[in-house]
């Protein structure tokens, strides 16, 4: 129709990725480095802790020792006197807290077991007080 303007529609260049996506595994760093050696060594502890058989389990046991390299990290630099973001710090621990719960080693709660004689004594402390 005379007298509308077609809109214009904006010309972008097109990004494109390449061709090929190299990953950068963990499993690939090198293990000269002492923080690899010292990674390395949790993952397998864990692996070994969670009895980690499927692929699942090890991924999460590989998010949870990165999750905690990062919360020491950060507790180091207070014990430094540097300041850190407690908003992000809570919520790694949390993440851990819930990466644990997930492969099964979350504390728990554990009811006491007493032998009789304690049983006894602490029932005659509490009647007493």
């Amino acid at each position: 129709m005379p007298g509308l303007d077609k809109p214009r529609i904006a010309k972008h260049k097109c990004l494109s990725l390449s061709g090929r996506f190299d990953a950068h595994l963990f499993e690939d760093a090198d293990g000269r480095l002492a923080i690899v050696r010292v990674i390395k060594r949790r993952l397998a502890a864990l692996q070994r802790d969670a009895n980690a058989v499927s692929v699942q389990q090890q991924l999460l046991c590989q998010r949870a020792v990165f999750i905690a390299l990062r919360c020491e990290s950060q507790e180091r630099d207070v014990a430094e006197g540097k300041p850190i973001d407690e908003g992000k710090y809570t919520q790694q621990v949390n993440c851990l807290l819930g990466l644990l719960r997930a492969l099964g080693l979350a504390p728990k709660h554990r009811d006491k077991k007493l032998s009789l004689k304690q049983y006894l004594d602490e029932k005659k402390e509490a009647d007493e007080s």
